[in-house]
């Protein structure tokens, strides 16, 4: 070997020591920052408090939740209030979140962990949008595919359940990582952000329902919070059924709603050209008007609610009162009368929107004035009554009376 090969061989031997030098060090830098970021928070830059608006996609679908003027709504549901505590757990979920395991992943390896975004693969993600202001995006979270682990042996046999996530963040293939937040609660559908809140008739003095059968319509009323309702109307022999009583006299005491009517729902199949009408009246001078429409497919019925109020703002104190009772008496009433303002207010916000109620929450709504009546029992005939217990047939002994021999005890 001359010495130019020679030379040769020792420049390829420093050029492979360099280069495996770099390698290591990049692996081992690589290592180190993988190790830092463990316990680092998912989204360190993403400023919650800044959010105004949010939108969530997935292969299904797509939801967007705004701020306007301090109030979340949901755009779908023409900007009706959305739960702001259900945003607010999961903002402050995010901030939270830490990096459990980081992930070099490739990407032909988002598919497996259904890091695909929407619409660009068929094991697509859940993506989370944030904005601050304007429709440029403030930062992006790809949620990714449920981890699983094995769970121990148990009386239930055991099996797996989710313990974490993977998630990528701001579709940064080196932000890949796995996560021991699930976000089980994300979803697309635009019902699940609604604010539940509902109107509550609360001390029910009156009901009157007006069918489109005028047969059928029904009111009942009562003299005290404390009494039972008493049908109107009763035609000799007529008796209300007092099975009815309890529901009767709790009518919409504690109602909720499954969703709102989209304005992509065809408003004349809703049925309110022939709705069932309730006027419902409490002794705290709330009057509420209840419209019912055609139920759908799941047996929820459209339920438009329209409600006034006349509020006694002073109380009357009878002579005989003392100084000292009438200061309490007359601070209680004034923060009754707070309270139902308050009660007026929010209830009123309800006008102007239709509702998915379900049938269990409407059921006596739906009655008509037959049901209300009880109903005479049946009297036993002369043939039923002589008829006894049933003949014994013993096959070969048809037409024999008392074949075994049996005397009439």
């Amino acid at each position: 070997m001359n010495t130019k090969q020679i030379t040769r061989l020792i420049v390829a031997l420093v050029l492979v020591a360099v280069a495996g030098w770099f390698l290591v060090r990049k692996n081992n830098q690589s290592w180190n920052q993988g190790e830092e970021s463990i316990g680092g928070a998912i989204m360190p830059e993403l400023s919650i408090n800044d959010i105004q608006k949010m939108t969530i996609a997935d292969a299904d679908g797509t939801v967007t939740l705004l701020k306007e003027e301090e109030t979340w709504r949901v755009s779908e549901r023409s900007a009706y209030a959305a739960d702001f505590a259900k945003i607010r757990d999961l903002l402050i979920q995010i901030a939270d979140t830490k990096i459990l395991r980081p992930m070099n992943v490739g990407e032909s390896q988002l598919g497996r962990l259904e890091l695909q975004v929407p619409g660009e693969g068929d094991k697509s993600g859940t993506l989370l949008t944030f904005f601050a202001e304007g429709e440029t995006p403030q930062a992006k979270l790809l949620l990714g595919k449920q981890s699983m682990k094995k769970s121990e042996a148990s009386s239930f046999g055991g099996g797996e359940f989710p313990d974490g996530r993977y998630i990528m963040v701001d579709g940064d293939m080196q932000r890949i990582s796995q996560v021991s937040e699930t976000f089980s609660a994300v979803t697309t559908e635009p019902k699940q952000w609604l604010d539940k809140t509902f109107f509550k008739v609360e001390k029910l003095q009156s009901v009157s329902v007006t069918h489109p059968d005028v047969t059928n319509n029904w009111s009942v009323s009562r003299e005290s919070d404390s009494g039972d309702m008493v049908l109107a109307g009763l035609a000799e022999g007529e008796e209300m059924d007092s099975s009815r009583t309890y529901s009767l006299k709790n009518i919409l005491s504690s109602p909720s709603f499954n969703d709102i009517v989209g304005e992509e729902v065809d408003q004349e199949a809703l049925g309110m050209d022939l709705a069932i009408k309730a006027e419902l009246k409490t002794f705290d001078g709330f009057a509420y008007t209840v419209e019912l429409g055609s139920p759908n497919e799941d047996e929820e019925y459209p339920v438009r609610v329209g409600v006034t109020a006349e509020i006694a703002e002073t109380r009357v104190a009878p002579e005989d009162e003392s100084d000292e009772d009438k200061e309490r008496l007359d601070k209680e009433h004034a923060e009754q009368v707070a309270k139902l303002k308050e009660k007026m207010e929010a209830e009123s916000g309800l006008a102007g929107n239709v509702f998915w109620v379900s049938k269990w929450t409407v059921d006596t709504l739906l009655k008509m004035r037959s049901e209300l009546i009880k109903q005479p029992e049946d009297e036993p005939t002369e043939e039923t009554a002589d008829a006894g217990a049933p003949e014994i047939q013993i096959p070969g002994l048809e037409g024999l009376t008392n074949p075994l021999g049996l005397e009439g005890q």
